[in-house]
This record gives structure tokens, C-alpha cells and sequence, in this order.
């Protein structure tokens, strides 16, 4: 696909999808995966896109519940976030130039509202809490709080989504939510 096709999409995702205008605070995560994992019968099994976003999925739902209580479910009360998978690059000179680009680890960087009611330490904690009980979760976690909207643009980068046929397949559409977007 056209790089530059795909920049202007990112433009684009930015104005309308990613709009965090409304937002209070947030901050910046990046949660990263595992590669591999033992399944129950001994084999190993390699993460792929699908297993990704279905982690983040669960992470999600653990968090709002984690934040929210029963008002998940009983109001629909969730946290604010904007979630965007990755495929590391590996650059190095040792690789052929085929196998490079798509040799990386899997990683989701993030964007989500500060719940008014959580101090930033406590969020970060439940962030950690909840990423260690994913089953693909890796040990690698990274919170930054007081964010600003340079990180949006660095979650939209063209690099390290060559994986994806277009910008809009490595946003995780099912855990998106950003309500102002949706209006």
C-alpha cells in the first residue's frame, strides 16, 4: 500500500477517531506481549494479531472492572482509551533485508484517561495488576502520566505497522473508546 496513502489515513484517525479535545489527563501505555507461550498439552504456541487484540481485550475489561466496579456493568462505565498494536522492527545488519521489519515483538501503545476518582499512582498499579493476570502479558510495562496529544501522534506512526494492510487494522477497534469519536 501507498505510504503516503496510509500517513494521510493516520491524519485522518487523528482528527476524528483519536480526538482526545474532550479528555481530562491521560497517559501514555505501552503494554508488550509475549511471543510464545506453552499451551496445556506441552507445544508451544506463537502470538499472532488475533491473540494481540484479544489480550488487550481481557486487560481491558479487568482495568474498567478493577476501576469501576459493578458500574461496568451495571452503567457501562469505562475508562477512556485509544489502543494501537505494533510489530517491532528488527533492524539489524545481520538479517537479510526480507526478514527484516516483521521479526519484532508485538507491543500495544495506548492513550487513556486518568479515572477522576484514581490517584495517577494507584491507576499505575492497577494498570501493572491487571496486565500481570493476561495470560499473553508480558513483564514489560510502561506508564506515563500527565500525556499530551504528541503522544496520539506517535502511537499513529507509520513505522512499525507494516504488518497491516491499512492504519485502520492495527487499531483495536473493539476496545476503542473515546465517546466524543462516536458522536
Amino acid at each position: 500500500m501507498n505510504s503516503v496513502f496510509v500517513c494521510e489515513l493516520a491524519q485522518q484517525a487523528k482528527s476524528s477517531l483519536f480526538d482526545v479535545s474532550d479528555w481530562g489527563p491521560f497517559c501514555d501505555v505501552t503494554l508488550t506481549l509475549k511471543q510464545a507461550r506453552q499451551a496445556d498439552n506441552g507445544a508451544w504456541v506463537k502470538i499472532d494479531e488475533h491473540q494481540c487484540k484479544r489480550s488487550f481485550q481481557v486487560f481491558m475489561n479487568r482495568l474498567n472492572r478493577a476501576v469501576y466496579g459493578n458500574a461496568v456493568r451495571r452503567h457501562n462505565n469505562r475508562l477512556r482509551v485509544l489502543p494501537v498494536l505494533e510489530k517491532g522492527e528488527v533492524r539489524s545488519r545481520a538479517l537479510r533485508p526480507c526478514e527484516r521489519g516483521n521479526s519484532g515483538r508485538w507491543h500495544i501503545h495506548c492513550a487513556i484517561e486518568l479515572p477522576s476518582h484514581v490517584d495517577a499512582e494507584t491507576f499505575e498499579g492497577l494498570i501493572n495488576d491487571c496486565w500481570a493476570k493476561v495470560d499473553w502479558g508480558y513483564e514489560r510495562v510502561l506508564v506515563r502520566n500527565d500525556t499530551d496529544r504528541g503522544w496520539i501522534g506517535y502511537m499513529l506512526k507509520c513505522r512499525q505497522k507494516s504488518v497491516f494492510e491499512t492504519l485502520l487494522d492495527c487499531i483495536i477497534l473493539d476496545s476503542l473508546h473515546n465517546p466524543i469519536a462516536d458522536a
